[in-house]
């Protein structure tokens, strides 16, 4: 059995690995009893990308590419239901394409010589919510879960749609972008410092 490529591009053909994510903190400290309280009831917990992550869906033959600094806040599961479903459990990396996609409408690519463009530019909501589906598939394999977590999005997720198309977003790059083979990525990976 080969090992998972644990951090950094996955080279078409290697398995997908998570990404690493760094906890937003939730601001009550400072607020006030109340406050604090009605900050903790209404918030969900933020998540940051420590670095670029790149995921292969052998569905559509891409490797999608999340950039670093990008926060969200897993999938959109009711508070009343989170017991039985994490937004971060099972749906976390469906949730995680279909955020990018629901905000940018258009998400990075990596070819195959290590190049990284974006793709499906003005794809629309309806893409977005196939997508989630298709990861949910391929990641988690529980088809039920994710079949009713789509008829949710059909029938909800015009909402989060409609947000996301009245704000406006930093845009993103992956810090490969300008990198334009695989030895480059590489290369620079090996010279960052180790976290630790």
């Amino acid at each position: 059995m080969t090992q998972a490529n644990t951090s950094g591009p996955v080279v078409p053909g290697h398995e997908n690995t998570m990404p690493k994510l760094i906890p937003v903190p939730i601001e009550t400290k400072g607020k006030g009893f109340f406050k604090a309280l009605w900050i903790w009831i209404k918030s969900t917990r933020e998540w940051k990308f420590e670095s670029d992550w790149d995921f292969y869906l052998p569905d559509i033959d891409k490797t999608m590419v999340i950039p670093k600094d990008f926060v969200f806040d897993g999938a959109s599961v009711p508070k009343r239901l989170r017991a039985y479903l994490s937004p971060v459990g099972l749906l976390l990396v469906p949730g995680i394409i279909h955020d990018y996609g629901y905000r940018y409408d258009y998400i990075w690519v990596r070819k195959s010589d290590g190049s990284v463009e974006k793709e499906y530019l003005d794809a629309g909501r309806k893409h977005w919510d196939d997508i989630f589906f298709k990861v949910g598939n391929h990641v988690n394999g529980v088809f039920v879960i994710n079949f009713l977590a789509t008829f949710a999005l059909a029938l909800a997720g015009w909402i989060a749609w409609k947000n996301n198309r009245k704000k406006t977003f930093p845009p993103l790059e992956p810090e490969t972008l300008n990198m334009t083979s695989w030895t480059e990525i590489i290369t620079a990976e090996a010279e960052e410092p180790a976290t630790v």
